[in-house]
């Protein structure tokens, strides 16, 4: 911009509001580049907010619909909980099962004998040479080794005992040692044994158990699945498609003579998990319809001739004003929109198709959403579905549930249907086929983007780059007509001095 204009001084004309005027004619296609800016801005902005929404729904309702473990689940149940927990997963088989717990893993534990009192024997910085352990004393545990200092206390070595394979700790009030396996289950066991130096060093430390040291070793879980026995060194078994976890004992185990008596088998009922299948199918019809409802929205909506304000409207109006002016100025502004437009079109078709599949029969035979209860409604609704007999669907909910009866009747007709195969996609796997080809990197779109984010961009830098040879051209423009009227004061000035002159030589 030019510096301080003195204009005007001798002419007595209002020379700034003249060039401002001059100017201004131009400064309206000024004004239009910055409207066409923000409608490309705004554009950017609705485009962020869809593809967002668009992406979410890929990547997990229309994902989950695309897989078959979704249409496979199954439920598990138990008639008495308080003894043993299951859940299945989709390798599960469905029908009764028996299990009964013979017996519960447990951990080892060594509680050792109280220490004398007398000259601070309890005291938990006492050493162990105090005790008449020698030093180089080594006490081995589960395969490693601990060998005494002339530094180690009762303390430092419950802290050593801690780092190779137990927890241990020494409780000066108690006077007493107490160990326990990090785990449950027999390779947890362990047994501490001296190596060399001080053969009495577990008598003097009370982890004797000859001399009254109290140790309960581990033991594994034994359970009967089906009338088969198995045991391990946790509570929970993986089998047969089941997580079972052992609570409580069924009966009287003898550990000597294995032998089980006063045992009340449990029974675990397998079925399909129709209500989560059910679930995901609602969700994804729910989500389907949000998102088919923005497209739509985006797609047709009419802007009735309101642009972006330029700065001159803007300054003339209330913040609440130019709020709701711009709220109606960015309606419109991806009608018909191809993108959306081809992905709707596409998205529906697909959904729309019969699709073969074979029953739990082996009959092959043709199924559409339509046939397994989800259907779409009139037209002013462009695509929406609906699940007849939903209780959530106020339309459709006095129907018949197809839907529930198709899951509950043969789940894997729905697999099929839905998710089926990369050699044979069901619906589902088509749509996100389809998505996932839209949203592959071209020259004009990055990555998981479905608009052409990158040309968007482009054509939003194209409108800053106008801007700035605007404002360069205003400048010169403005300089142009200040030096113009510059020139005329100074040759007004000239004028008024000659006459001056000569008004002196005339003695006027």
């Amino acid at each position: 911009m030019g510096g301080i204009r003195m204009t005007g001084l001798i002419s007595g004309m209002d020379t700034e509001s003249m060039v401002k005027e001059l100017v201004k004619a131009n400064s309206a296609k000024v004004d239009k580049v910055k409207q066409d800016k923000q409608k490309l801005e705004w554009k950017k902005e609705a485009w962020q907010d869809l593809n967002t929404q668009m992406y979410d729904f890929f990547r997990t309702e229309l994902s989950a619909m695309k897989t078959n473990g979704t249409f496979r689940g199954k439920s598990a149940s138990v008639n008495d909980s308080t003894k043993v927990s299951v859940s299945a997963n989709s390798n599960a088989a469905n029908g009764t099962h028996t299990v009964s717990v013979k017996q519960l893993a447990s951990s080892a534990y060594l509680t050792g004998t109280e220490l004398k009192d007398g000259d601070n024997v309890r005291a938990g910085n006492t050493k162990l040479t105090d005790l008449g352990i020698e030093v180089g004393t080594t006490i081995s545990v589960r395969g490693q080794d601990f060998v005494v200092d002339d530094e180690t206390t009762l303390s430092s070595l419950a802290s050593g005992l801690s780092k190779m394979g137990v927890n241990a700790n020494y409780d000066a009030n108690r006077g007493r040692f107490y160990i326990n396996a990090t785990g449950t289950g027999s390779d947890k066991d362990f047994d501490l044994t001296i190596k060399s130096g001080s053969a009495d060093a577990l008598e003097k430390l009370g982890l004797d158990k000859e001399k009254g040291a109290k140790k309960v070793d581990a033991q594994n879980a034994i359970i009967e699945y089906n009338g088969v026995e198995y045991d391990g060194s946790s509570n929970t078994f993986e089998i047969n498609g089941l997580s079972i976890t052992a609570k409580a004992v069924t009966g009287k185990y003898d550990k000597e003579t294995k032998t089980f008596t006063d045992d009340t088998p449990l029974q675990i009922e397998v079925n399909a998990d129709t209500d989560s299948m059910y679930k995901s199918v609602k969700n994804f019809v729910n989500k389907y319809n949000e998102l088919i409802e923005k497209m739509n929205k985006y797609y047709n909506e009419t802007n009735e001739g309101y642009d972006p304000l330029t700065d001159d409207e803007r300054n003339a109006l209330s913040d609440d004003q130019i709020e709701k002016w711009e709220e109606k100025a960015k309606v419109g502004l991806l009608r018909r929109d191809s993108t959306i437009g081809n992905l709707l079109s596409s998205m529906r078709t697909i959904l729309n198709k019969g699709i073969e599949v074979t029953d739990k029969d082996g009959n092959t035979k043709t199924v559409s959403l339509s046939s397994l209860g989800i259907v779409t409604g009139d037209y002013s609704e462009k695509g929406k579905l609906h699940i007849l007999g939903d209780e959530d669907d106020p339309l459709y909910s006095a129907q018949e549930n197809k839907l529930k009866a198709a899951l509950s009747s043969d789940a894997e007709v729905f697999a099929q249907a839905l998710a089926g195969t990369k050699e044979k996609p069901g619906l589902a796997f088509q749509v996100y086929d389809r998505l996932n080809q839209a949203m592959k990197k071209t020259t004009t779109s990055s990555s998981l983007t479905f608009y052409n984010d990158i040309s968007l961009k482009e054509e939003i830098e194209d409108k800053d780059e106008e801007l700035d040879k605007w404002a360069e051209k205003l400048q010169k423009m403005e300089d142009k007509y200040y030096k113009q009227f510059g020139a005329m004061e100074t040759a007004m000035a000239k004028l008024q001095e000659q006459q001056s002159y000569i008004s002196q030589l005339m003695g006027m």
